[in-house]
């Protein structure tokens, strides 16, 4: 018989001891014949490390000495890590299923082009409810969101049609060589939008996205954050990062994408000017930073996309699928006017036209 791939289960931890326990006891319980653990330390100082060696001794440290991010985070460690895959998993999470790297594995294997495959994610809370089966875009280009988020699980997307945009970072597959021949997560993100934007990237270069329901893990929302709020210094890392993976991905639509980026942040900037002036100044923050490091990004663009393969039509067609999606239920009429103003009265420009014969077949 066939000898299977070889999978590293890497998870990330920064000051993450109280998830640690249920996290590893869980990821102990894993069926698969060929896999290693790895606990990938982002310089905790709360006794993660020695933790980790005095009660799992299996299980392999790769600790950096000061707090790389969970892009930067990874990308150093993956390339350390000899395996056919890398299941990514934050410490926040409990496999709930012994057999899901089998399931991942299967998913991955099937088709070649699947570089990733994302997790059934649920609520740690309430088992009964969808954390995260992927992610997609919120239109037009205020950000990404977890696809199912809060919804009951009935299966709703187990069936064999659904394809998430974006893989979430807090539990999925990747292929290693297919990671490391894009130059794995952008670590100049340091937290937030990685997986989008890789994600984005995976599918520039013709890849897809697969989903395994049965791989089901449960997860404590933002438990490695700290918070589940949204914060002025997470507003800031997502609203940065989301620019520039803009400025990056885009190709015909960048134009277009720049300017509904640029509308959104001046109306939401003005309203938290009002409401909540820290977040504004965050805003502007993530404005001038992507001017600082345009150079660097412009450059990263033209490599992207001097490869890409994938066209706008396909693309953002992915991006966009038809699926409810989860609002939070703060400054409930802010958001009713944007919905308006960014979905009922904008359309996709030409370029999102119906796909080529050629388009559909690679789709």
């Amino acid at each position: 018989m066939e000898e299977p791939p070889s999978v590293a289960i890497v998870v990330i931890n920064y000051n993450g001891l109280r998830w640690l326990p249920t996290c590893l006891k869980s990821v102990a319980r894993t069926d698969y014949p060929r896999f290693d653990v790895y606990v990938v330390d982002n310089g905790s100082v709360d006794g993660s490390v020695d933790y980790v060696k005095k009660n799992f001794p299996r299980v392999k440290v790769i600790r950096h000495p000061r707090n790389l991010g969970f892009a930067e985070g990874y990308n150093e460690a993956i390339r350390k890590i000899e395996a056919d895959y890398v299941a990514l998993l934050n410490s926040d999470v409990e496999v709930l299923n012994p057999s899901w790297i089998r399931f991942l594995v299967d998913v991955g294997t099937k088709n070649p082009m699947n570089a990733a495959v994302a997790c059934k994610m649920v609520s740690m809370d309430d088992h009964s409810r969808l954390d995260s089966v992927g992610g997609m875009g919120i239109p037009f280009w205020r950000g990404f969101v977890d696809i199912g988020r809060e919804e009951y699980d009935r299966g709703q997307y187990d069936h064999m049609g659904f394809e998430p945009f974006a893989f979430c970072g807090g539990a999925a597959l990747i292929k290693r060589d297919v990671f490391l021949r894009l130059g794995g997560f952008d670590g100049k993100f340091f937290l937030y939008v990685e997986d989008a934007d890789f994600s984005w990237r995976l599918r520039l270069w013709g890849y897809k996205i697969g989903f395994a329901p049965e791989a089901k893990v449960a997860h404590y929302f933002s438990g490695s954050a700290g918070s589940k709020e949204v914060d002025a210094e997470k507003l800031y890392y997502c609203h940065r990062n989301l620019l520039r993976a803009i400025i990056k991905c885009c190709g015909p639509s960048l134009g277009w994408s720049i300017r509904n980026y640029l509308l959104f942040s001046f109306i939401v900037a003005t309203g938290f000017c009002i409401l909540e002036p820290t977040k504004a100044v965050a805003m502007i923050r993530a404005l001038l930073w992507n001017l600082f490091n345009l150079r660097d990004t412009y450059s990263r663009r033209l490599r992207i996309q001097t490869g890409r393969i994938g066209s706008e039509p396909i693309v953002l067609n992915r991006m966009y699928p038809r699926f409810r999606r989860h609002e939070p239920a703060k400054h409930i009429r802010i958001r009713r006017i944007l919905n308006t103003l960014f979905e009922h009265s904008q359309s996709l420009p030409s370029f999102r036209e119906a796909a080529s014969p050629a388009d559909k077949m690679s789709s």
